[in-house]
């Protein structure tokens, strides 16, 4: 590659990097919108691109708990991958994940399960937890436990290792593999990261994780091991890619949870990613890194599946 497109290739990165952040920006507006507008705005920002022709939808029930099955491309194998949405457990909804969930699914070449976990305030912790439960439950006995892959992005990727230590817990089948991209599993927001990137991060700040932790958890604990995983015991586990953004506040959730599975003898890798954004992944129709994080999910998951 010559000088001139290398530079023409990082200014192409800062100007897809520069509009997912303003995306991430009008969902949130002013800072005073309702709950109602923020769900809807959320849902418009990920519905955005439109699904490619081979991108089938299809309402299911799986554990009681209604989702969406998303496949992508004609060659669809015996694997299964659980993901489940963002939106700090306030907002997000598989009917937004859909594009997301079909750039997993052709990268993959396997069919993405989008629970429609129920969210706060209506329905606080830990009813997130219970639905999420239920469905990985119901998915590892159709698929078998090692042809079942569990992830999530944000609030999704803190109920991704809640659902692992739960299902441990319990004494329960666990799924072969997992990966949570830009974890919320602090909301005592005390890893060092909260501070020392909080003038670089556009989309989640200290005040905003207060507030989602009182509206998600009504009175329980901050440190709840299942609310905030960092606090949790992450022995037992299966393997786990956590990906995070150099420039989030979450960074250090993410951290935390790599070096506590390692420390207790698991699997786990960490891949910090510089010039992005929080939940990164969900943009692959325009910002490269996402789709180069999406490629890195692929890889790890081929690793374990069969």
């Amino acid at each position: 590659m010559t000088h001139s497109e290398i530079v023409d290739s990082a200014v192409d990165h800062q100007g897809a990097l520069e509009r997912a952040r303003n995306s991430f920006a009008a969902v949130f507006g002013n800072g005073r919108l309702t709950l109602e507008q923020l769900r809807h705005n959320l849902d418009e920002m990920m519905l955005e691109p439109e699904l490619s022709a081979d991108v089938s939808v299809d309402e299911i029930v799986v554990g009681g708990v209604g989702a969406l099955r998303v496949a992508a491309g004609p060659a669809i194998d015996d694997n299964v991958l659980v993901w489940f949405h963002g939106g700090g457990y306030v907002m997000g909804s598989p009917y937004g994940y859909r594009h997301a969930a079909a750039a997993l699914s052709r990268a993959l070449g396997s069919a993405v399960i989008l629970p429609d976990y129920r969210l706060a305030p209506e329905h606080p912790f830990p009813a997130a937890l219970e639905d999420a439960a239920a469905v990985v439950d119901a998915l590892i006995a159709e698929y078998g436990p090692g042809h079942t892959a569990v992830g999530g992005d944000s609030a999704g990727g803190g109920l991704t290792v809640a659902v692992l230590v739960d299902a441990r817990n319990r004494g329960a089948t666990l799924p072969a593999v997992a990966v949570a991209v830009s974890p919320l599993a602090d909301f005592t927001a005390s890893g060092e990261s909260v501070a020392t990137n909080r003038d670089t991060d556009p989309v989640i700040t200290e005040r905003s994780l207060g507030m989602l932790a009182a509206t998600y958890l009504r009175g329980h604990d901050h440190d709840h091991p299942l609310a905030s995983p960092v606090f949790a015991d992450l022995t037992g586990l299966p393997p786990i890619l956590l990906l995070a953004s150099d420039s989030e506040i979450l960074l250090d959730d993410a951290v935390r949870i790599h070096h506590a599975v390692q420390s207790g003898g698991g699997t786990s890798t960490l891949s910090v990613y510089p010039d992005t954004c929080h939940a990164w992944t969900l943009f692959t129709d325009f910002l490269p890194r996402a789709r180069d994080g999406v490629a890195e999910i692929a890889d790890f998951f081929r690793k374990v599946l069969p």
